[in-house]
């Protein structure tokens, strides 16, 4: 019996963890590791020009809780929340403030082993009608370790470029007025311009404002300087970095990729993306394979059909969101070996006066994604992930200046080579969406020089996972499968047989 329950409960603790790898919807190694979201307060001692005052700065975000060597981690939904008191905002901002939006920038010692490297979290942004309870937010820098052992992020400098505004019934008009300095300030003509990313305006007093008792009459810009009041500086985050588990009995290994050789020269620590992959060289003979005739649009009146019929290759890269768990990966990741489209391009085209169609069929043949991650947030699983797809429809339009690329296929998802702690743990060899899924993206762009494709997908249930009785579909159908599943990926430019496609930087969130 207590045999039984064990192997019952590695089985579930699996499952659960093969979830999490699933996020990705095709071949990833971006953020594999369970998600758990923090936070932390501290006092800052923010500066404007000479006049300093204590805020109280919040940090929130979802950070990972383990990674691989090598592999691109990221905090998400980072936030930073300073509380602009009374006191902060008379002393710090110009009289009559009644609303601040703009940017911050964060700088994070990062460390691990003994080394160290600062990463820059620039770009994030408070929009307007934020009152005075501004809230940045924006995508920050992955980091990626090239050795195991733990990874901590520290908080430090603080930079807030804040837009003060006054009140809206001021009478020089709404508060949101975009001049960055104000126009009416008083102060000599002879006033230098402030050079960028000084402390403040031309006529402003020390605290980067208008001069005192004088009400702004439009947008001020102010910079406010913070730094932690008092050591230890704030800890956001700590995540350990294990090597994944040698499998025992396995296929033979792929010869390693060549994208690997190179980290032995990278620095312990580097915080951004890292060197782009390079994709295979593109076959000389298109790939077979038939449009869908539901996918085509009905040619205009007086249009001429035609065939172009050549070999091309393309890889697209991105992110795919699962509802469900409110968490994005990365799909084909560029920075480790990501998988081209092979296409014919061309095998139907459609003409008309201001109108010209071009329809592809396309051959997806991206790699089993291999996996290691936690489950439950100690017991290190793996596992493989292969993607079994239609030809793929591709419609690229051009009416007038207007371009349009639409991209659609079906295929399955089929998970294997599942292993706990090192051991095999047998989930059948069919075990997989219960039907093959449908997966529609577009843009508005040209599909010979590239761009960014939108939508959605909806996952159907699993079937089939499970051996000796054990049925863990279910678990896989309760957790990742249902509709609204955000999918944003770049495409980069074609290249023609013979050479290898450019592969591109991921699109933006």
């Amino acid at each position: 019996m207590g045999g039984a329950f064990d192997r019952r409960g590695a089985a579930i603790a699996a499952a659960l963890g093969v979830i999490a790898l699933l996020l990705g919807l095709v071949p990833a190694s971006g953020t594999i590791a369970r998600d758990r979201e923090t936070g932390v307060q501290a006092i800052y001692d923010c500066a404007a020009g000479s006049v300093h005052r204590a805020v109280t700065v919040a940090f929130t975000g979802v950070f990972p809780t383990g990674g691989r060597p090598g592999q691109p981690l990221r905090a998400e939904r980072f936030t930073v929340r300073p509380e602009l008191t009374p006191d902060a905002v008379a002393a710090l901002l110009p009289p009559g403030t009644t609303e601040v939006s703009g940017t911050a920038r964060l700088v994070v010692e990062v460390a691990q082993n003994g080394a160290s490297a600062r990463a820059d979290w620039a770009g994030l942004t408070a929009p307007a009608a934020s009152g005075l309870r501004p809230v940045f937010t924006g995508e920050v820098a992955a980091i990626t370790v090239g050795a195991p052992g733990e990874v901590t992020l520290v908080a430090g400098e603080l930079m807030l470029m804040l837009q003060a505004s006054p009140a809206p019934a001021s009478p020089s008009g709404p508060a949101s007025a975009p001049a960055p300095t104000p126009t009416s300030a008083p102060g000599p003509p002879s006033d230098p311009a402030p050079a960028p990313g000084s402390s403040a305006s031309p006529g402003t007093g020390a605290a980067g404002g208008v001069v005192r008792g004088q009400l702004p009459t439009t947008a001020t810009l102010v910079e406010l300087r913070c730094t932690p009041a008092s050591p230890p500086a704030p800890g956001l985050a700590a995540w350990t970095v294990t090597e994944p588990s040698a499998p025992s009995t396995a296929p033979a290994a792929p010869p390693p990729s060549t994208s690997a050789a190179p980290q032995r020269h990278r620095p312990a620590i580097q915080v951004g993306p890292g060197p782009l992959a390079t994709a295979p060289v593109c076959p000389a003979e298109p790939p077979a394979g038939e449009l869908d005739p539901s996918r085509l649009p009905k040619p205009p009146p007086g249009a001429v059909e035609g065939h172009l019929g050549a070999s091309l290759c393309v890889v697209a890269v991105g992110y795919a969101t699962v509802h469900k768990l409110g968490s994005a990966m990365v799909v084909n990741d560029p920075h480790d070996s990501p998988g081209p489209m092979h296409l014919n391009l061309g095998k139907r085209t459609v003409s008309a006066p201001d109108y010209d169609e071009s329809d592809s069929v396309g051959l997806l043949r991206f790699p089993d994604a291999r996996s290691t991650f936690l489950t439950f947030g100690f017991q290190p699983t793996s596992a493989r992930v292969s993607f079994e797809p239609e030809p793929v429809t591709v419609v690229n339009i051009r009416r007038g200046e207007t371009f349009t690329t639409t991209i659609a296929y079906r295929q399955y998802l089929r998970i294997h080579d599942v292993r706990v702690n090192g051991v095999p743990l047998d989930v059948g060899p069919r075990c997989r969406t219960a039907r093959p899924f449908d997966t529609v993206l577009s843009g508005a762009y040209n599909f010979l020089t590239g761009g960014v494709l939108d939508g959605e997908i909806a996952i159907p249930p699993f079937a089939g996972c499970g051996s000796r009785g054990e049925d863990l579909s279910p678990l896989f159908t309760a957790a990742l499968s249902g509709p609204g599943n955000a999918v944003r990926i770049r495409q980069g430019q074609l290249a023609g047989a013979g050479s290898a496609p450019p592969v591109p930087e991921l699109p933006r969130r």
